[in-house]
């Protein structure tokens, strides 16, 4: 019975807002004196019309106690590790060795870059179903890295997701000509427009779920937009709606991508804020070095990304720089060239107040696998004045890393 009074009541308030919106131009310019199409219309109207079966539920804000939280350290050691590994036999023994070896913060899956959700939410819809792989017990992972004395961060990706981008084409970049946009013909869709109020919507639903469970922060993964494909065919959502403003606005003043990028970061900041928690972003390696192209490709602009942001983490792997980058001879085994440089220049374009820690390259691939190679990425971000590392292994095989870095440490 209460599912059929909230289908009538919906209706009801459908119709209401239906018969306001539906006066001719003329008349509406008459009884208002402008446009009844404004900016802020339009951009509530798409929203609700493509959300009908996907908005989430509004949840209660619950403040939660900041003394529950771990702040953090003045210098972040951490570890990254998949949903799989922290749901596994092996999870306590990891933590013992990264214990052993001065860890203090762990990092772990939310929603992975295949699109995979791993907690359980209020239901909504099939599609978020579908897109659960497992449910972790975020409460119980957090107290148990509490008890450890480490931080318990959640890394959400954000815009990078092939199962929506394969079961949904609405939510793909949408081209010029009208189709959905793929970045390579040879590879499955994977970006989603990272202006679509679904797109956006669905991701703060997951980074408020995530705070209320209680994690001491919220890390986001490629929150940007892409930078590989034929970008000149995209016409993002965004673009969209600007050529109809600036139609009834001669002076409305075009955005950008990284307007976009930095509104929805400070949207997560607001949410993290009622809850206590920490909210970091990573960001796209050569982004550090800020060039003009990599910033309108990406919309990553650290000084403005930084002003809502905690926490800044470069991914600066040394195998994902090209031949001669820098001029050097052997880029990939040259950690402490690039560490020491992304490190400098991510501190200074960033705001003072935010806390710059690089993920770290913690495996074998394009480089030469030493003890050294790891002492001199952490010795540079030292020198560099950066505030700590995470270690990157995409298989968590770790075990050999931690031992070198007990012996460093």
């Amino acid at each position: 019975m209460k599912k059929w009074t909230l289908i009538f009541i919906a209706f009801v308030l459908f119709s209401c807002a239906k018969e306001k919106t539906d006066l001719p131009i003329d008349k509406a310019q008459k009884d208002n004196h402008e446009i009844v199409t404004t900016k802020e219309h339009l951009i509530e109207q798409t929203v609700q019309e493509q959300l009908k079966l996907k908005i989430p539920p509004q949840v209660e804000k619950v403040v939660i106690n900041n003394n529950s939280k771990i702040k953090p350290f003045k210098f972040t050691k951490g570890i990254y590790l998949s949903a799989y590994s922290v749901s596994s036999k092996r999870f306590s023994t990891i933590l013992d060795s990264a214990q052993a070896a001065g860890i203090n913060t762990v990092v772990f899956d939310l929603k992975n870059m295949n699109g995979d959700v791993f907690f359980r939410t209020p239901k909504f819809g099939d599609i978020r179903d579908d897109r659960r792989k497992m449910s972790l017990d975020i409460p119980k992972i957090v107290s148990t890295l509490h008890e450890r004395n480490m931080r318990a961060v959640s890394r959400i990706v954000c815009f990078h997701d092939q199962f929506l981008a394969r079961e949904d084409s609405t939510l793909r970049i949408p081209t010029k000509a009208g189709n959905a946009w793929k970045e390579s013909k040879k590879r499955k869709p994977s970006w989603l427009d990272s202006s679509n109020p679904i797109v956006q919507s669905d991701i703060l639903y997951l980074i408020e779920q995530a705070a209320r469970n209680g994690v001491d922060e919220v890390q986001l993964d490629y929150v940007r937009f892409p930078t590989g494909g034929k970008l000149s065919e995209t016409y993002f959502h965004f673009m969209q709606q600007d050529s109809i403003f600036t139609e009834q606005d001669s002076n409305y003043i075009n955005r950008a991508k990284p307007d976009i990028i930095e509104d929805f970061i400070e949207r997560a900041q607001e949410i993290c804020n009622n809850y206590g928690t920490t909210l970091a972003a990573d960001i796209f390696a050569i982004v550090a070095w800020q060039h003009k192209q990599d910033i309108a490709n990406t919309g990553q602009d650290i000084a403005r990304l930084t002003k809502h942001l905690q926490m800044l983490h470069p991914m600066i792997y040394s195998s994902h720089f090209a031949d001669n980058f820098g001029y050097r001879k052997n880029v990939p085994n040259e950690p402490y060239f690039l560490l020491y440089k992304g490190t400098k220049l991510s501190k200074n374009y960033s705001n003072q107040n935010c806390h710059i820690v690089p993920y770290i390259q913690a495996n074998n691939w394009r480089v030469n696998y030493k003890p050294e190679y790891i002492y001199a990425q952490i010795e540079a971000i030292k020198e560099a004045g950066g505030d700590g590392y995470i270690l990157w292994n995409a298989s968590n095989k770790y075990m050999k890393t931690l031992r070198w870095i007990k012996l460093f440490d």
